[in-house]
């Protein structure tokens, strides 16, 4: 079975709620230079992210998978989430864009697999909806992002969040979003969008390995999007850091084990990155860490494109059969208990 870990969707519901909000976060007209259209952060005062709006047509989304080779996408909201937006608003957000992902998945139950979005501005309101997404909707983890409308995912009022989410056994997912470095790295959506989200997620594992997150809740799997940041990439450089200093580290942090064992406890998905990319993520994490992605249905295409990429690379990848069905789906279906009741 081939499951893509990442493949989006903005339900047409989701967008008119958001723009009938009129919050935080608001989608701009499209841009007049190039006709796409963007996010912007009225907070952060710029754009932070891409709105695409193909793949709504479910039937043609199938048609797509079909063709590739794609059993099962796992469906998750892409950044805006309903983090940030506040209050009776930001709930309504998240219960609409459930509802959605939910009607796909039940109407193709054997093509689609949901995760749902939380209100995370209320601990009490993102409970309640965990119960119901799990519980009504069938949902089969949480699509987070790799920063909470800026709050760091070590936080402490996060904990019982993740202590419900270790209750059910469900995943997470940590995509990337404005990062918290936006300011810093300023100027354009485009040098966030290819240098500041990398960054932003190996930040957020640093803070969950570091804030012992993973050690509190190993009934949890996070899995990172976009292989993970740069971290694979800089493994040597952690490596010679860490060498000679795990104890002083653990002691400092309060941490069991080695950060390095904990950063490869990690799944990342390997989405629309050459093998080149991949080779790095492989020699640190494994194929038993590793999880097809693609970013579909963004590029062009209509999204197929980077499904193809993404399918190549990990062919040219030149793995053995069984460290490539793991990629391919393996380990997806284990970590979303895919035909379990």
């Amino acid at each position: 079975m081939v499951i893509d870990f990442q493949a989006h969707v903005f339900p047409e519901s989701y967008i008119a709620e958001m723009e009938r909000l009129d919050g935080e976060v608001i989608l701009e007209p499209p841009d007049p230079h190039s006709g796409m259209r963007y996010f912007f952060d009225r907070k952060l005062g710029c754009r932070i992210n891409t709105a695409t709006f193909q793949g709504r047509d479910v039937e043609k989304r199938i048609e797509h998978m079909d063709r590739l080779g794609i059993d099962v996408q796992v469906l998750s909201i892409p950044a805006p989430g309903a983090d940030r937006f506040a209050g009776e608003g930001a709930l309504r957000l998240a219960r609409v864009a459930n509802d959605a992902i939910a009607a796909i998945c039940k109407k193709y139950p054997r093509r689609f697999a949901g995760l749902f979005t939380l209100p995370t501005s209320s601990t009490r309101a993102s409970l309640d909806e965990i119960e119901r997404a799990v519980n009504e909707l069938g949902c089969r983890g949480f699509g987070s992002f790799t920063n909470l409308n800026g709050r760091a995912l070590d936080s402490e009022e996060l904990f019982p969040i993740y202590e419900r989410l270790a209750r059910y056994k469900l995943p997470v997912y940590l995509h990337p979003t404005a990062p918290l470095a936006t300011e810093a790295v300023g100027l354009d959506i485009m040098p966030t969008l290819i240098f500041g989200w990398a960054f932003d997620s190996t930040v957020a594992m640093t803070r969950l390995v570091y804030g012992r997150v993973l050690e509190r809740f190993p009934e949890i799997s996070f899995v990172v999007a976009d292989v993970g940041g740069v971290l694979a990439f800089f493994a040597q450089r952690a490596i010679n850091i860490y060498t000679g200093r795990t104890e002083e580290i653990r002691q400092r942090y309060g941490l069991k084990e080695n950060p390095l064992d904990t950063y490869r406890r990690f799944y990342v998905d390997t989405a629309d990155h050459p093998s080149s990319t991949l080779k790095c993520v492989y020699d640190f994490f494994g194929a038993d860490q590793m999880v097809l992605g693609t970013n579909y249905p963004y590029g062009p295409e209509e999204g197929c494109v980077l499904v193809k990429n993404s399918l190549k690379a990990l062919s040219d990848l030149g793995l053995g059969k069984d460290e490539r069905e793991k990629i391919l789906g393996g380990n997806a279906g284990r970590i979303l208990r895919l035909g379990a009741s």
